[in-house]
C-alpha cells in the first residue's frame, strides 16, 4: 500500500513536471492571435481533469488504507507484545510468558490455556531478545493484561502517534483502546487516531492547529530511543516497561 501510495505521487510530480515544460513549449511556438491558440485553453483543462483523477486517486487509497489498518486492528485484538523476555534454546515460551505475566502482573487466573499462541518475532540476534507474540484464548484476560500495566515501571518506545498526541493535549488526556490512540480534544470531543498527521489535525481550542515542528522532534526522540523490555499492543502503538 505504502508503495502504491509512493508510485501515484511520483506519478503526479512527473505529469505535472511534463506538463509544465509542454505549455512554455506551446506558448513560445503558437503565436496569441493564431486560430490554434485555444489549444492553451484546451491543454489547461485536460491538465485540470488529470490532477483531479490522480487527486482522487490519492484520497481512495488513503481510504483503502485505512480501511486495512481497521481489519488488521480487528484481528489483533487479542493479541500483546512481550519485549525483553530471556531468549533460549528449546525454551517454552507459553510456559514462560504466562508465568512471567500471571506473576508480574498479578493475575493469578492467567495460565498456559489462556494462551492460544506464542512464538517470537524475527531472525534471531545476539544483542538482545526477540519480541514475542502473544494471543490470548479470551478478549478479557488480554484487556486485563493491558490494563494491568500501571503497574510495571516507566515506559519503553511508543508508536508516533501516541507520542505526537501526548507532547501536544498531555499525558492525561490521551490513552489507547484496543489498537487505538484516543484524544481528548481542547474542546472536550474525543478523537480516534491513527497517525501523526491526524493528531496534527485536531484543532484546538482556539480552531487552529500546531505546526509540526515539535511534533516532530516528539516522535524522532521515540524512535531513537534505545529498546527496552516492555508489553505493548501487537500494533505496536503503546508500550509499559518492565
Amino acid at each position: 500500500m505504502d508503495l502504491l501510495k509512493k508510485s501515484i505521487e511520483e506519478l503526479t510530480l512527473n505529469f505535472t513536471s511534463r506538463m509544465d515544460e509542454f505549455q512554455r513549449e506551446v506558448r513560445t511556438s503558437i503565436p496569441a492571435t493564431s486560430p490554434s491558440s485555444n489549444i492553451n485553453a484546451q491543454f489547461n483543462a485536460f491538465r485540470a481533469f488529470v490532477l483531479s483523477a490522480l487527486e482522487n486517486l490519492q484520497l481512495q487509497l488513503q481510504l483503502l488504507s485505512r480501511q486495512q489498518d481497521e481489519m488488521e486492528v480487528r484481528t489483533r485484538r487479542k493479541m500483546l507484545l512481550v519485549h525483553g523476555m530471556p531468549e533460549a534454546q528449546d525454551e517454552n515460551l507459553v510456559h514462560c510468558t504466562s508465568k512471567v505475566l500471571s506473576e508480574r502482573l498479578n493475575i493469578p487466573e492467567l495460565s498456559v490455556d489462556s494462551i492460544t499462541r506464542c512464538h517470537r518475532l524475527g531472525r534471531p540476534r545476539g544483542d538482545k531478545p526477540r519480541v514475542l507474540l502473544v494471543k490470548f484464548q479470551d478478549q478479557d484476560l488480554r484487556d486485563k493484561v493491558w490494563f494491568s500495566k500501571t503497574k510495571l515501571k516507566g515506559s519503553g518506545g511508543r508508536h508516533e502517534a501516541f507520542v505526537a498526541a501526548r507532547k501536544r493535549f498531555g499525558v492525561s488526556q490521551c490513552w489507547t483502546r484496543d489498537g487505538y490512540v484516543v484524544v481528548l480534544g481542547s474542546d472536550g470531543t474525543k478523537h480516534r487516531v491513527y497517525t501523526v498527521a491526524e493528531v496534527i489535525a485536531i484543532p484546538d481550542a482556539a480552531g487552529g492547529v500546531p505546526t509540526t515542528t515539535s511534533l516532530t522532534a516528539a516522535t524522532a526522540a521515540a524512535a531513537s530511543s534505545a529498546p527496552k523490555p516492555c508489553v505493548t499492543t501487537a500494533r505496536a502503538g503503546k508500550t509499559a516497561k518492565k
